[in-house]
């Protein structure tokens, strides 16, 4: 699904240095942050303790080479 999503200009470039650094998209960066956001929050559930970011990548992100703009 595509949608459009508006982030403090900051936030956006915070975000996308930090995809970047690891080698994903922000698009597969919000997934896992949005993912984890949501899994943590399951009601009736107790949370997990949170998975490093590193291994949430193997598991759910089958990210393609990743597009820099200049």
């Amino acid at each position: 699904m595509a949608m459009t999503l508006r982030l403090p200009d900051a936030l956006a470039e915070h975000g996308r240095r930090y995809a970047a650094a690891l080698g994903i998209s922000l698009n597969g960066l919000l997934a896992i942050a949005l993912t984890e956001y949501l899994d943590a929050r399951k009601p009736g559930l107790r949370a997990e303790p949170p998975r490093s970011l590193a291994q949430a990548i193997a598991r759910q992100v089958k990210a393609g080479p990743v597009r820099r703009h200049r």
